[in-house]
């Protein structure tokens, strides 16, 4: 639900995708192998400020801070 490309479409993909347009830019990432590193890549996911936007907009929510990856896991 929350991801934007599969991991099969993402294995399939890797080697001619870039750091900078899978996301992982000065993002971290600990795996245990590394052709799985591109699995959990945060372009790999669905954006959310569509979501909280809405929510801001109905107002049930206050945003209050910003978040970045800084690292991914994959085991």
């Amino acid at each position: 639900m929350g991801r934007l490309r599969s991991r099969f479409d993402l294995t399939r993909a890797g080697a001619n995708e870039t750091e900078a347009s899978l996301g992982l830019t000065g993002v971290g990432c600990i795996t245990l192998r590394e052709e799985r590193r591109i699995e959990e890549a945060p372009a790999a996911y669905k954006p959310i400020t569509p979501v909280i936007d809405a929510q801001v907009q109905a107002g049930l929510v206050e945003v209050v801070a910003r978040l970045h990856p800084i690292l991914t896991f994959k085991a």
